[in-house]
Order: structure tokens, then C-alpha cells, then sequence
């Protein structure tokens, strides 16, 4: 049974303010809250642009548009445009207030979403908000560790799927464990249509192929899609389908006239979201990258292929579902930051066209869990396939025997120490051999471990002192400075032995969000915050070994 802050819910707002993947890995929440909360009213408020994708989304109330668009153009116009703009968001936040909602999941973490939904004064809530004075402030310790598991020193130590991270945000553990959409039966004969008009000679299965994404650094090579188109037309009699935005098309295009066959056609630019997923639902597999369409694929149940190029990292926001493929290179720089530009590219040439047709064909004929070992080169690129866990977690398991992965001992011991200490879930140890590189951390895992314990003891050396009207405002600041310099010291740590970030970083984010303002409560809080960090640091190194550890000092 799952550990939680907030169970009834009965009002819902649900801030989701960001494009259409993002929107789709936020439907196991939705539908979860349903699920446990039957009879609950659920709100979205959307930005106007992302409003259409909401009528496909089951188990949504109502659909509350902000024209952000209009407010910047209002604010543009300065003096009188300000005004507009004051006077509009006044309306929307007098309109929100006015609906009493009990409960908040905020799933932007945006500066301007907290501001708007501290003016609205949700009382329970499970992401974002600020305080009055605009600084962020998170109540939930799952919110705390999406902020933690996205910085980016911390990524490759995550083993936790976003959809998930949120999920439990929002105290959700009952969940249709697939993201969920709903495919209209116009779309549905507009897909079969399509597939009937396309002028095909092939006879064999419908492949769709996306080849755009978010980022060019994320796009595999057009060489390397007309390689695989005419690998899966010429060796596995497929069809296939290229989806897309009209935009994508430049890329598209020459990869249609470099395979010059009629069982290569182009759906991109000619369909809308329902009409994508009624393609995707048709089809026997997807290829992709990290995108939207990969999104809508598990969505609609049609199995994934999706490479995980450059910043895209598959625990992070890999295909949520059973019996998905994610191809992971191996690189010294990956995930790279996805905020910064990328002149080489060199984890776009782990992945083969040839690996790719193979893996299409074998799962084509099953959900398949283990590789040939001739298949796979784990020095270059590591393949998993998602599954859940006991615990009704999303995972991914190696599909081959071997692997280079010096992150997994960290992945798992971090999996297994959230799981226990925010969900509250009995998860077994596993007996491991100790890594080269995890003893290489012990002896800075054990300084963390003695910093919480000094944190703790000053801290109760503060509270006396407090409690104390007696004591010399210059003891007060001196203790005050020790606990300033330790708190350095803890965070440098994270920074400088990497695989200890994440443990460090939750530290950090709880210190962010004491909340009050008396003295002697802050201090209390304080004190947990210590004992927390303490607590976890052994919990690591026992996650880590496999063993029970006997050497750390004791918190």
C-alpha cells in the first residue's frame, strides 16, 4: 500500500500548461485520480493552443484555456496593454478561486504557474506553488525528486519514469498502467481510408516511421531511415508509414524519393492528433525517437521502437507501457544537456539501420524479452524493454545477457531507496556484487552520513540556544554560520562524486521549502531534514551493497 499525503480528492485542478507528449504522460494520473476518486470533478487548465488535444483525453471534466498568447501581446503594448493584461488574469484567477477546488497537482514547473496558483490559494496540493513572495515551493517529496531526477548531473541515476514521478505527486497508486487517448470513429475511417488509398504493392505489416523530433540533435539521419525503409519494404515486405507535422517534411520528403518505392508514403502534414493515433492504432509497430507520436503509439497499444538520441534519456520519458524496445547509446556524454547545442552528434552512429530492421522484425513477431547475443554490441548501445514492476512501477529490463553500464548499481539502489522512503512500498534487497566505481564513493558517502549527524547536533545546540534569552546573539550567528558552511560542504559533495547528487540534491530542495516563520519550528524542521539525509545516506550504501552496512556511523 502506497504512502499518502492527500487520498480523497473530490475538486480537482490539474496544471498542465505544455505540449501534447507532455500532455499524454499525464493520463495515468488523471485516469488514477478517477479510478480512486469516482466521483471527483476534474479540472485542466491548459494553455488556448493545447486546449483541442484535451477532447481526447478520457476522464477530463473540463477544459479552463489560458490565452498566454494574448498576455504577452497585451504586456507588448505596454501602458494601457498591462492593464488588459492585469485585468484578464485578475479574471481567471477570481474564476479559479471561485470554484473551490480542494486539490491542486501543478505538472509545470514553470515560475508563472506557482505565482498564479499561490494567488489562488489551493490549500492541498502536489507540485509547484511559490510563497509570497514568488519563490517556489514544492509540499510533495515526489515533486521534490522530479526536480531532483531532471537536474541534469542527476539524470543517468534515475531509474524512475516521469509519468510516474507525478503520478505519485499526486498520491495516485491505482493506474491503467498504460497512457491512455481516445481515437474517434471518423479518425478511425479516415485511417483506414488512408492505409486503403495509399497504393501499396506490399502485403505485409503496417510499419510507421517518425523521423522528425523536438530537437535536430535528436533526429537520426535521413541516410539512415532510407537505409531502413528499404529494409523493412525489401526483406520484410512491410508498408510503411511516414507520420509527421507539415513542418517535418523537409526531412521527410528526401527520405521518400531516396527509397523511391510505392510502399513508402508520406501521412505527415495530412493529419490532425486523432487522425495520427487512429494511423498508429492501425499499425503493427512504430519507429521513432523520443516524441509526441511515440506518445500516442503506447497510448493506442501499437508496440514502440524509440532510439534515444543525445539529451533524450528512456528512464526519464521512455514509451509508458508493456513490451516497448528503447535503444540507449553508450557515450561519455550522454544524455547530454538538452538546453545546449551539439556540433558531433556521435551517439547517432551506435544505432545501425540493419539493428533497427532486426529488432522491427523480431518483435513484429513477438514481445520479445531476450536478444540473440550476436544482435547486440552493449559497449555501444544498450536495449531494454519496458515492463512494470510489483509495485506497478514502470520499468526497463536488459534484453541482453551482458552490458557497459556503469550507472545501473546507482539506478538501482536510488529505485529501491524512493520507492521505500516516499512510497512506503516493502522492496526486497538484492544480494549484488559491490562495483569498482560504487567504492570509489564510499568514503564520500560516509562524509554526507557525518555531515547529517553535525547538522543534527547543531541544530539542537540552535534550538536550546533559541529557547535561551540569555544567550549572547553571538553564539546564535556562530552556530547559525556552522550550519551555513556544513550545508556547503554537503551540496559540494553531491557535486563532486556525481553518483551522490541525487541524495545530496532532495537535501537541498527540503532546505528550499521550510515552511513558517517561528524560530524554534523552523529549527524542528530543520532537524528532520538532517535525519532525513542521515537516514538515506545509509539506506544507499545498503542499496548499493546489497548488505546490511556496518561500517557508517549511525543516525
Amino acid at each position: 500500500m502506497m504512502k499518502k499525503r492527500h487520498g480523497e480528492k473530490n475538486k480537482i485542478l490539474l496544471v498542465n500548461i505544455t505540449r501534447l507528449g507532455d500532455m499524454l504522460q499525464a493520463t495515468p494520473t488523471i485516469a488514477g485520480m478517477k479510478m480512486e476518486n469516482p466521483n471527483c470533478h476534474i479540472t485542466v487548465l491548459v494553455e488556448k493552443q493545447f486546449s483541442e488535444v484535451c477532447r481526447y483525453i478520457p476522464y477530463i471534466d473540463e477544459v479552463f484555456s489560458l490565452d498566454l498568447s494574448m498576455v504577452v501581446r497585451a504586456i507588448a503594448r505596454e501602458q494601457e496593454g498591462i492593464l488588459d493584461a492585469f485585468d484578464y488574469l485578475s479574471e481567471v484567477v477570481d474564476d479559479l478561486r471561485g470554484r473551490d477546488f480542494d486539490y491542486c497537482l501543478n505538472m509545470s514547473s514553470s515560475a508563472y504557474t506557482a505565482l498564479l496558483l499561490n494567488l489562488i490559494g489551493i490549500e492541498r496540493n502536489g507540485g509547484w506553488t511559490s510563497d509570497d513572495e514568488g519563490y517556489r515551493k514544492i509540499q510533495s517529496d515526489w515533486a521534490k525528486l522530479f526536480a531532483t531526477s531532471v537536474f541534469h548531473q542527476n539524470r543517468q541515476y534515475n531509474s524512475l519514469n516521469l509519468v510516474d514521478v507525478f503520478r505519485c505527486s499526486a498520491d495516485v497508486e491505482e493506474h491503467p498502467k498504460h497512457l491512455c487517448i481516445t481515437v474517434e470513429p471518423e479518425a478511425k475511417r479516415f485511417a483506414e481510408e488512408f492505409i486503403r488509398d495509399a497504393g501499396f504493392t506490399n502485403t505485409g505489416p503496417i510499419v510507421s516511421i517518425q523521423a522528425g523530433a523536438s530537437q535536430g540533435k535528436r533526429q537520426w539521419k535521413p541516410a539512415n531511415f532510407i537505409k531502413l525503409c528499404s529494409l523493412l519494404v525489401n526483406e520484410y515486405n512491410a508498408r510503411v508509414v511516414m507520420t509527421g507535422t507539415k513542418k517535418e517534411l523537409e526531412i521527410i520528403d528526401p527520405i521518400k524519393a531516396g527509397v523511391n518505392s510505392p510502399n513508402v508514403v508520406v501521412a505527415a502534414g495530412k493529419t490532425n492528433i486523432p487522425q495520427l493515433a487512429a494511423l498508429l492504432e492501425k499499425s503493427e509497430l512504430l519507429v521513432t525517437g523520443d516524441t509526441g507520436p511515440m506518445h500516442i503509439s503506447a497510448a493506442v497499444g501499437t508496440p514502440v521502437v524509440s532510439m534515444f538520441l543525445a539529451s533524450a534519456y528512456g528512464f526519464e520519458t521512455g514509451p509508458y507501457g508493456e513490451g516497448h524496445i528503447v535503444l540507449q547509446p553508450v557515450i561519455g556524454c550522454g544524455p547530454c544537456n538538452p538546453n545546449k547545442a551539439c556540433s558531433r552528434p556521435d551517439c547517432h552512429d551506435t544505432i545501425t539501420p540493419e539493428l533497427i530492421a532486426r529488432l522491427v522484425g523480431l518483435r513484429l513477431q513477438e514481445d520479445v524479452k531476450e536478444l540473440p547475443d550476436d544482435m547486440v554490441k552493449p559497449h555501444e548501445v544498450i536495449i531494454y524493454r519496458s515492463t512494470f514492476d510489483e509495485f506497478g512501477f514502470c520499468n526497463l529490463e536488459y534484453m541482453h545477457r551482458w552490458y557497459a553500464d556503469p550507472t545501473k548499481g546507482y539506478r538501482d539502489a536510488y529505485r529501491r531507496l524512493w520507492l521505500e522512503e516516499l512510497g512506503g512500498f516493502d522492496v526486497p534487497l538484492m544480494k549484488r556484487t559491490t562495483l569498482p566505481v560504487v567504492e570509489r564513493e564510499t568514503e564520500a558517502l560516509g562524509e554526507v552520513i557525518q555531515a547529517a549527524e553535525k547538522g543534527r547536533a547543531l541544530i539542537e545546540e540552535l534550538m536550546n540556544l533559541i529557547r535561551d534569552h540569555r544567550a549572547p546573539p553571538a553564539l546564535l550567528g556562530k552556530v547559525g554560520d556552522d550550519l551555513t558552511e556544513l550545508d556547503r560542504v554537503i551540496e559540494q559533495i553531491g557535486y563532486n562524486h556525481a553518483p551522490l547528487g541525487p541524495l545530496t540534491r532532495m537535501f537541498v530542495f527540503a532546505k528550499e521549502n521550510l515552511d513558517g516563520s517561528d524560530a524554534v519550528s523552523l529549527a524542528s524542521q530543520m532537524k528532520t531534514i538532517y535525519q532525513d539525509l542521515g537516514r538515506r545516506g545509509r539506506r544507499f550504501d545498503e542499496c548499493l551493497r546489497g548488505v546490511s552496512a556496518t561500517d557508517l556511523p549511525n543516525v
